[in-house]
């Protein structure tokens, strides 16, 4: 049974679906799934990133994967932001990347 309300409406409408985020462990199992918002913060702060920044490699259309030791640069990316930059999506986005740094695992981006 298909649970995940935006997988739903793409199905039903034929729509992009944008950004879902998956926190992994060392062998890469998957432990946490979260997606962008509606309004897709968090891949426009990717996108609005400098070019040599960990953030504007995370690409909408495919996956990217970053590791522990990127994931704490994205991390002072997007902390180092003034706060009103910074919305609730992106600061789970920030939380999922401190968790898989604590399991020395992976962020995994998969795009449409």
């Amino acid at each position: 049974m298909i649970t995940d309300v935006r997988l739903i409406i793409g199905l039903a409408w034929g729509v992009a679906m944008g950004l879902s985020v998956f926190v992994q462990n060392q062998i890469h199992d998957e432990v946490h799934q979260l997606h962008d918002d509606l309004d897709e913060s968090f891949m426009r702060l990717c996108e609005a990133g400098p070019r040599a920044s960990v953030r504007r490699g995370i690409v909408r259309h495919g996956d990217t994967v970053l590791n522990p030791f990127q994931l704490t640069i994205l991390i002072e990316e997007i902390t180092a932001l003034p706060p009103d930059a910074v919305n609730g999506t992106i600061t789970r986005i920030l939380d999922a990347a401190e968790h898989a740094i604590r399991l020395r695992g992976y962020l995994f981006f998969s795009g449409d």
